[in-house]
């Protein structure tokens, strides 16, 4: 309470690039602070530092602050900061300087993060970055976005994660998003850009260094998470550029080849595709049994993430709000239960809300996800997210929706446990219906979990086949 109080008084006292600036100096020392009040706000951060806060400073900041601005400035000048800030920055990358002493290494261009709320994407770009190890080149993650980033609270917060709690000790960490240095490479260096901006400094780098492609790690078809905007031409754009493909899952690469995005299949780049981990618990077949036998409610869970509109949460609450009113679910036998990203309460029926589960750590996450029955997970995206495979994996009957190459086959291939259908308010209410029939047959709900052919470890996901295929990017100049 403390230490948000003393974050309210922060922002009020200081501007965004005068805690930003104070905060790059403590990790680069010899950073020159402009002003008194640059001064003022470093020296209050010592103390935090000093008296052992400055790691919750650092996640209460982040949790309350933008890592973009949203909204037109107040005055409603339009100055160059802003403007760069809103396009990501992909007009003003740090500098590269090619230099003797660096080894040879695979650049993991890293964009900010936030472990309160770090998606499994990013656990893909980590285990990708462990997976690049086995080439036996020199792997760096290159911070270059501009966040409050502290490898210290960053190493403490990696323990929470299964098996990633050593990665900062496999890989070189480089933050450089404060732009008070260049990146330094090697003139054998390589790139992986993991975000469609990070492409725009993959390219620079490449041109730097004289090299034809990077490795562009695509995790969804990044345009469409804007509406028609600056964003959405400048992220289309960065699939034009020379790359091999390493997607995350079929039903993607797929639409990049049916679409022709970024002329991928007329211009016959290299692609490949790979299944990030999911995060699924099943129990033994007698235990599972037995727990689900003995159950006196039931257990209903959507994604509730109103912060992300491409995980519909609109439809969703809708659904959920007529599935109440067709009496599909008693809230005598049901609890309804939101997770994700945002706190917020649908109501269901006159006096019947939902809950919302705290954000938890990823082994608290594994735990959960075993004690469901009905999920409803909704994602206008190609790719099929990971929680119907989380969920699914774990004995629960999955409802969750189609779109463009994810289609019914494609879903129902993965799991039986998934219920694919159309995004439409009285499909995903059939949907619901369907599931809440489903789920009291538990034998087969926990042998369709059983049979998932989507990997459930890293070491299932990133194979052989992908070394190779990394292998000869690598052999590229």
């Amino acid at each position: 309470m403390v230490t948000k109080y003393l974050v309210d008084i922060g922002k009020r006292v200081f501007k965004p690039d005068e805690i930003e600036r104070a905060y790059t100096k403590m990790v680069y020392p010899e950073t020159e602070l402009k002003n008194p009040v640059e001064r003022t706000a470093y020296s209050m951060l010592k103390v935090a530092d000093r008296i052992g806060i400055m790691d919750d400073l650092g996640s209460i900041y982040v949790e309350t602050l933008p890592l973009l601005p949203k909204d037109a400035p107040p005055e409603l000048v339009f100055r160059r900061d802003y403007l760069q800030r809103k396009l990501n920055r992909v007009f003003d990358l740090p500098d590269v300087q090619v230099v003797d002493f660096r080894q040879p290494t695979i650049n993991v261009l890293v964009p900010a993060f936030d472990f309160h709320s770090v998606s499994a994407g990013f656990f893909g770009v980590f285990q990708l970055a462990r997976f690049l190890r086995k080439t036996g080149q020199h792997v760096r993650l290159v911070l270059f976005d501009t966040f409050v980033f502290s490898e210290k609270e960053a190493r403490k917060r990696l323990q929470q994660y299964p098996g990633m709690e050593e990665l900062f000790d496999e890989v070189e960490v480089d933050y450089i998003g404060g732009r008070e240095q260049p990146l330094y490479v090697s003139p054998d260096d390589y790139c992986v850009a993991t975000v469609w901006y990070s492409a725009y400094f993959a390219e620079k780098i490449n041109n730097v260094l004289g090299r034809s492609k990077f490795l562009y790690l695509i995790q969804d078809y990044e345009t469409n998470f804007y509406p028609g905007s600056s964003s959405f031409a400048l992220s289309d754009l960065s699939y034009e550029m020379n790359y091999d493909a390493f997607f995350s899952t079929k039903a993607l690469m797929d639409l990049f080849i049916k679409r022709d995005i970024g002329g991928f299949r007329t211009r016959e780049l290299r692609g490949t595709f790979f299944n990030n981990a999911c995060s699924s618990t099943l129990l033994d077949h007698d235990r599972f049994v037995e727990l689900n036998e003995a159950k006196t409610k039931k257990s209903l869970v959507f994604y509730s993430r109103p912060v992300v509109d491409r995980n519909m949460f609109e439809l969703t609450a809708l659904a959920l709000i007529e599935a109440y009113r067709q009496g599909i679910f008693n809230p005598a036998e049901w609890d309804c239960i939101g997770m994700g990203l945002g706190e917020g309460e649908v109501e269901l029926a006159p006096s019947v809300h939902s809950i919302h589960l705290p954000r938890m750590p990823l082994a608290e996450y594994i735990e959960a996800v075993s004690n469901f029955d009905v999920c409803l997970t909704l994602m206008a995206s190609p790719h099929p997210s990971l929680i119907p495979m989380d969920l699914g994996g774990s004995g629960a009957v999955v409802v969750t929706n189609t779109f463009a190459t994810k289609t019914p086959e494609y879903l129902e291939s993965i799991n039986k446990n998934i219920i694919p259908v159309t995004p439409d308010l009285y499909s995903i209410v059939a949907g619901l219906r369907e599931a809440v029939e489903r789920c009291r047959d538990i034998e087969t709900r926990w042998r369709n979990a059983a049979e998932m052919t989507y990997p459930r470890t890293w070491d299932e996901s990133l194979t052989d086949a992908h070394l190779d295929y990394i292998n000869q990017w690598l052999a590229q100049r």
